[in-house]
């Protein structure tokens, strides 16, 4: 008979360490096409080209979000 204990699954599928979110940082998923990411990679790192693309486009946003910033 298999050992059905869970003490071998300590956070089954969940917690890794040096992972998760920050406190206070809300995000949301958004998907982007692959083309689009492949080409920000090869500018840089891709969170931070949309986050600054964002910024320019609209900085009014920019004293909206400086309470948490990630």
């Amino acid at each position: 008979m298999p050992n059905k204990s869970n003490e071998a699954c300590c956070d089954h599928g969940g917690k890794r360490n040096g992972c998760g979110r920050k406190p206070g940082v809300k995000t949301q998923p958004i998907r982007l096409p692959a083309w689009l990411l492949e080409q920000l990679s090869e500018q840089g790192d891709p969170r931070q080209l949309i986050i600054d693309a964002c910024l320019a486009r609209h900085p009014s946003i920019c004293k909206q979000g400086s309470g948490s910033n990630d």
